[in-house]
């Protein structure tokens, strides 16, 4: 890495103003503000390449970045809707460029100030910026080196971008080694849900807050694959996907792999309540910490099935003032490759 491509941190009088500015903008403590119904859900195109889909972003109108992680490859989506039932009227895809340096990437969003994408790599945790007219490699946020300290398979996960575009979230599928244990049948794994805030377009990123979030415990049982001639336990419970809406509230994508009676994926929607009590980024580790210093979640969806949902963001409002979620499917040799599309209307 060019070392001047990488960002770093606010001296600290600008951090810490730029942490307290993004604080306050977190929805008042204790509220829960949404409802989610279902939509509809389609089969996306089976373009080459194009399966294992790990994250979505919207652009404008009904147009929407995605990318998938092996290749790592960056997508076009068009997936116009019917302005007053939020039904989509057809998908297509498109490739738009092969990111460099990118390796195993997991999440996606679109940098509204100019223009750029940011993807989050769980191989090297990383989240990097690159031109989408070239994909080259412009950019790097500064992230805590403690993230990258996370088991393997279940680390950077997610990326989003909200607050007109200052804000960006991300956090690792489940806990950091130093943090606990991963899922289990009897309780869910601690992740830091990690804020970012910049002052303007081109302004480095730095890290504001940390919240404990839990995950679900895993509802079934083990789920065996063979890999190399010896069989693996895969399942697991953790965190696919977040989600920024427009007033700041935050969405937990859950993702299970788990069997009951037989092998299923289970996803589901939550909203979080981010108080101040549960903010850590000056803990060093979360092992032993009280119940009331994790979030709280209200679950708004669930569904369960063969449909693998790895990303998550909002659409388009529609004509009665609620607004569309969409999310993609991984779409592996394992999973259908779909887009679910769902309404999220305020209580």
């Amino acid at each position: 890495m060019n070392p001047r491509l990488r960002h770093v941190s606010l001296p600290p009088p600008a951090a810490a103003l730029a942490c307290m500015a993004a604080l306050f903008c977190l929805p008042a403590a204790g509220e829960f503000r949404w409802k989610i119904s279902a939509v509809d859900e389609i089969v996306r195109p089976d373009e080459t390449n194009s399966l294992s889909m790990s994250g979505i972003t919207r652009v404008s109108n009904d147009v929407y970045w995605a990318v998938t992680d092996h290749p790592a490859v960056v997508w076009e989506l068009s997936l116009p809707v019917d302005p007053c039932t939020g039904k989509p009227a057809g998908c297509r895809l498109s490739r738009l460029f092969e990111p460099e340096r990118a390796f195993d990437v997991e999440g996606i969003a679109f940098d509204p100030l100019d223009g750029s994408v940011w993807l989050a790599d769980e191989e090297d945790a990383t989240v990097k910026r690159y031109d989408p007219r070239s994909g080259r490699l412009t950019g790097e946020a500064a992230l805590p080196p403690a993230m990258k300290g996370f088991v393997v398979d279940s680390g950077l996960e997610s990326l989003a971008i909200g607050g007109g575009g200052l804000e960006m979230w991300t956090c690792t599928e489940e806990a950091l080694v130093k943090d606990g244990p991963r899922s289990t049948k009897t309780a869910g794994t601690d992740v830091r849900l990690t804020k970012l805030s910049r002052k303007s377009a081109g302004s480095p990123w730095s890290v504001c807050g940390q919240w404990i979030y839990r995950t679900d415990p895993l509802a079934g049982g083990p789920w065996y694959m063979s890999s190399r001639g010896r069989k693996k336990d895969c399942s697991r419970s953790g965190v696919s996907e977040l989600c920024v809406l427009e007033d700041g509230t935050l969405l937990v994508l859950e993702r299970e792999f788990s069997v009951v009676l037989i092998p299923r994926i289970r996803c589901r929607i939550y909203e979080v309540d981010l108080h101040a009590e549960c903010e850590v980024s000056g803990v060093a580790s979360l092992k032993g910490l009280p119940e009331e210093r994790r979030a709280r979640k209200k679950l708004l969806y669930e569904t369960s099935g063969f449909a693998m949902y790895e990303g998550i963001c909002p659409g388009p409002e529609l004509a009665d003032g609620s607004r569309l979620l969409v999310l993609v499917s991984d779409g592996d040799k394992r999973t259908v490759r779909s887009v679910l599309v769902l309404r999220l209307a305020r209580l």
